[in-house]
């Protein structure tokens, strides 16, 4: 009998639409823990869910050529630039699907001792989502789901829950890119200074090596055994016809 392996995808420089997209075939196919790490070459505006468009500049993002999707996912926008998505997802039964702070703590303190590890020290949030306005950047908030790196956010967190699986998503930044953030959402660049921070490149080998080794130590928090890669499968039906639809492709 083999060794107990979990399974993940992962995919580098593919399409923003279709990666966002897999992360709902990513909910349909967790009988058991599956996971989802990605990465983009270009960057993309990811909104959350619920967020309204004109949260942010839409006309900036035309005329630098940044697309503007919407995730499954709850939360605010994240600016991805060659930044890393870990995305988890586990059936309903599972004892960390339970309730949104118990899938939020194991999986966030997975990433803060994996980081750890590389020499990375980052601090839990502690705020709470509050009814009302929120930042439309994602990176603004410092909840309990968030880590920061000497006061500046590196990694924001959301949830997608469904009758049979549950989906937590992380985004861990790499690189700040504060005149770009600036301008897509249209405020003063010393505000995006302010509050982003990022892992320190000389951290890790590469950004593969590193999200590789966010899977390991995931999957051995989840009992899961070693990780097993491979790429991500192909879309079909409705998910396929993501990248046209102006639902989830705004712009």
């Amino acid at each position: 009998m083999g060794c107990k392996a979990m399974e993940w995808w992962l995919a580098q420089g593919g399409f923003p639409a279709e990666d966002l997209a897999r992360e709902e075939l990513l909910l349909a196919s967790a009988d058991r823990p599956l996971g989802f790490l990605y990465r983009w070459d270009r960057p993309a505006l990811v909104l959350g869910y619920g967020q309204e468009p004109s949260s942010v500049d839409l006309g900036a993002c035309r005329r630098l050529g940044v697309p503007v999707l919407r995730r499954a996912t709850g939360g605010t926008g994240v600016l991805y630039d060659g930044d890393v998505a870990v995305s988890l997802a586990l059936p309903a039964g599972h004892p960390w699907a339970a309730t949104i702070g118990g899938l939020y703590d194991p999986f966030v303190e997975s990433l803060r001792l994996s980081l750890a590890t590389l020499g990375v020290t980052t601090e839990r949030g502690s705020g709470r989502a509050r009814a009302g306005n929120r930042s439309p950047i994602c990176f603004e908030d410092h909840l309990s789901e968030t880590l920061a790196v000497e006061g500046r956010k590196l990694l924001g967190c959301a949830q997608a829950r469904r009758r049979e699986a549950v989906l937590v998503h992380g985004a861990l930044l790499l690189s700040v890119h504060a005149a770009l953030q600036a301008e897509v959402y249209g405020v003063a660049q010393e505000r995006i200074e302010k509050v982003l921070g990022c892992v320190p490149r000389g951290s890790y080998a590469s950004p593969e090596a590193l999200m590789r080794a966010l899977a390991t130590d995931l999957s051995a928090r989840l009992g899961e055994g070693e990780p097993r890669f491979s790429p991500p499968p192909a879309l079909h039906g409705p998910l396929a016809g993501r990248a046209s639809d102006p639902k989830w492709v705004i712009a």
